[in-house]
């Protein structure tokens, strides 16, 4: 979402981007080209007196609204236009306001009077298409976020080992990461219950957290079940925001990236995992299945709650680890280098973007 916006305003244009929130960026790392604006729980009324006055202030060339919802209609409601206006569906979205009657006809006009709809796979769009049939095929376009290739599989071996002596981790020691925002949605409760089962066999082992955008309660009930199941000393959490070259490095220490949320409309963090030599361990969800045939880039955690069939996964991939890492991220690599880079989708973003439909 930041990345698109912060395409389009290198490439001179001005940028509002409305949306529920900053994707966990902190507000000293969001790129100063684009002006955000907060959606929040408010009465729609106040948000559209917000909006209008946000937009008369700004005068944008580019409104992206982020996240379908009924405040889609509110920077549609301009006619004439003096900027074009999109809309980009994050994936659960759709389905939030849809259920009641009124704030699917909302929802309908802001997505029939809008200039273009960005969706990410052919099974949301599916789901648009039913909940939403008026909406015109034309104006809808299909395609990932992608990720930086050349950045993200570039491997720093003095950084890395830096990192291992700042983690206390040793150069033989097995390392699984697990590196979403801290909240329930994110089930990292499913494999901190896993780790006491793979260290009775593996007691070296290293279990990295890190923290992004968290809830507090839930942080707090992580710290409790490392307690009670005695394994601080595999249990590493790093308490901070990570940039994203950190987040690199800690991709590359990782021998497994453990990526098993409730539910996930954006397969990104999928592709940054597939971008390094990681083995995947990711929940059986729709929205992976186009990218991710599990034993063939990874496995899947068919049951999201079941830390015993995690913990055996995850023994599997320890007994062979340089088998089962050269094997999937052979595939892995290729698939993201040529069909999820951003480098070689950054020209279809921008038609799309600022061109008619």
């Amino acid at each position: 979402m930041v990345r698109f916006c912060h395409l389009l305003a290198q490439s001179g244009y001005q940028i509002a981007l409305i949306c529920r929130h900053q994707g966990g960026i902190p507000d000293e790392q969001f790129p100063r080209e684009i002006t955000f604006y907060q959606l929040s729980s408010t009465s729609l009324s106040i948000k559209y007196t917000e909006i209008r006055n946000y937009i008369d202030d700004f005068q944008p060339d580019i409104v992206h609204l982020h996240y379908l919802a009924k405040d889609c209609i509110i920077p549609a409601l301009r006619w004439p236009r003096s900027y074009r206006y999109l809309i980009s569906v994050w994936g659960s979205d759709i389905n939030i306001d849809a259920g009641k009657l009124l704030n699917r006809v909302v929802q309908s006009l802001g997505l029939l009077l809008c200039d273009r709809i960005h969706i990410l796979s052919s099974y949301f769009e599916n789901k648009m298409r039913h909940l939403y049939p008026m909406v015109k095929r034309k104006k809808l376009e299909i395609f990932s976020w992608g990720v930086e290739y050349d950045f993200l599989s570039k491997r720093i071996p003095d950084e890395e080992r830096i990192l291992r002596e700042l983690l206390g981790i040793g150069l033989n020691d097995r390392v699984v990461l697990s590196y979403r925002n801290h909240r329930q949605i994110y089930n990292h409760h499913t494999l901190v219950r896993a780790i006491p089962i793979i260290c009775e066999k593996y007691p070296e082992a290293k279990f990295i957290f890190t923290r992004s955008s968290f809830d507090p309660l839930y942080l707090e009930k992580t710290r409790r079940l490392v307690e009670e199941l005695a394994i601080n000393k595999n249990f590493i959490f790093i308490d901070r925001w990570l940039d994203d070259a950190e987040l690199r490095n800690l991709r590359h220490l990782a021998d497994c990236i453990v990526n098993i949320p409730f539910q996930d409309g954006l397969p990104a963090t999928l592709f940054e995992i597939m971008a390094t030599k990681a083995i995947p361990v990711i929940t059986e969800l729709l929205s992976y299945k186009p990218f991710f045939i599990d034993g063939e880039n990874g496995y899947y955690l068919k049951e999201p709650t079941n830390h015993y069939q995690l913990a055996e996964i995850i023994k599997k991939l320890f007994s062979n680890l340089e088998y089962f890492r050269n094997k999937f991220s052979t595939k892995n690599n290729s698939y993201i280098r040529e069909h999820q880079n951003w480098s070689k989708q950054s020209a279809r973003f921008l038609n799309f973007y600022t061109t008619d439909n």
